[in-house]
């Protein structure tokens, strides 16, 4: 009954892009925020923020947004979604 729900009403849709927004509204404020740091000469946490920005994008660029969980087919075997 709660897939059928799911299923009429597009929610999975909906969560996944809301939460690709707020991920990228998360990459606006680490920009923002290595800006800061560099105009407030706070060089240690320029570095700090920087790294962590850093992090924060590569993660995005390699997991992308066609990732897709492993799904268990008919046989039991299991199969990557492209």
């Amino acid at each position: 009954m709660i897939k059928k729900i799911m299923e009429s009403l597009n929610l999975k849709t909906r969560i996944t892009n809301l939460v690709q927004f707020f991920l990228a509204f998360d990459g606006v404020l680490h920009i923002l925020e290595i800006g800061s740091a560099y105009y407030e000469k706070a060089w240690a946490t320029l570095i700090l923020t920087t790294f962590h920005a850093m992090i924060f994008f590569i993660a995005i660029y390699l997991i992308g947004h066609e990732f897709h969980h492993p799904k268990k087919n008919d046989n039991k075997e299991i199969e990557r979604g492209d």
